[in-house]
């Protein structure tokens, strides 16, 4: 339920990272993309039945290569790439077939990959050099098995190799796939995400320590990170990265009319992760009015009213 959910949080576009697979696209297209006012792009999982709760089939026998490229015909414009995860609680026994697999047919589709990172099947630093342009890695502030990190630390020399060849690297916070001290150490390096995501669910929606992605947003000024820096990453760059740049996360003339308004908001807030780890923040970012082309889908009560109750 996108509508009910989305624009309470200042979001008009929304990428979906993966949900269905080529058994459910088409019912997932029809019941929740186009049953929403909320601009929904999508990932197409490579495993069939999509992302489960139970351990997902990413068997490379059991990718759909034709019905991948039949649905990539008939919604080019909502399937943005393909997503797979390449944890070890998946695909230790396939090894690293599944992600190959799924490399040469977003290829051949002339898509990204989008990785889920936690907990790789290889260690960080040998995932990353397989990464293409434009592919994602996913939660990569994470904690689990391999990170981006050095043990000392320090940021991998392969994962600043592959950002500086143009793998894309989405916080993509979540409720397990975050980790504090990853997050402190790789931004202390100079090591910001290209992308700031909320990863929300149905688990996750509203409930600690995810909330909403206006809670992570904040979270980010916590750590450090400078607003145009945060806004930047949430508007603009996934804006560039959907080919929507002249229409989305801007306000240049001839743009949607999707605006956002929130109010920075002085006030004392803690936010952690599941870890334990714990931050202490002075700003929250307060959702005050969401437009979507040109019509209010959300507003505080008295946002832009007078004392008198007279709108300004």
């Amino acid at each position: 339920r996108p509508d009910m959910y989305m624009p309470p949080n200042g979001v008009t576009t929304v990428v979906d990272a993966g949900s269905a697979g080529t058994a459910n696209f088409d019912a997932f297209y029809r019941t929740v993309i186009c049953a929403s006012k909320v601009r929904i792009k999508a990932f197409l999982t490579v495993s069939p039945p999509g992302q489960t709760w139970s351990q997902e089939n990413y068997d490379p026998d059991n990718i759909d290569e034709n019905k991948i490229h039949a649905l990539f015909r008939q919604y080019r414009n909502v399937l943005q790439g393909l997503k797979l995860k390449v944890q070890t609680e998946d695909i230790a026994e396939y090894g690293l077939k599944p992600l190959t697999e799924s490399l040469r047919i977003a290829n051949d589709l002339r898509c990204p990959v989008a990785i889920h990172s936690t907990h790789p099947v290889v260690p960080m630093k040998e995932l990353v050099s397989l990464l293409r342009r434009g592919d994602i890695i996913a939660h990569a502030f994470h904690g689990k098995g391999s990170t981006i990190l050095t043990d000392e630390g320090a940021v991998l020399a392969e994962v600043r190799q592959a950002r500086e060849r143009g793998v894309i690297f989405d916080a993509a916070n979540g409720r397990s796939h975050f980790s504090m001290n990853t997050a402190r150490r790789a931004i202390a390096n100079g090591f910001l995400p290209d992308i700031i995501s909320s990863d929300l669910s149905t688990i996750t929606k509203l409930a600690w320590p995810v909330y909403a992605l206006p809670w992570i947003l904040s979270k980010y000024l916590a750590l450090g990170v400078a607003l145009t820096d945060v806004i930047n990453a949430c508007t603009h760059t996934p804006a560039v990265l959907l080919g929507m740049a002249a229409e989305i996360g801007t306000l240049a003339p001839g743009a949607f009319a999707d605006i956002a308004i929130f109010k920075l908001k002085n006030r004392h807030v803690e936010f952690a992760d599941i870890h334990g780890e714990t931050l202490t923040g002075t700003h929250v970012l307060v959702p005050q009015m969401t437009i979507k082309s040109g019509e209010i889908l959300f507003r505080q009560i008295d946002f832009g009213a007078r004392p008198n109750g007279v709108e300004k």
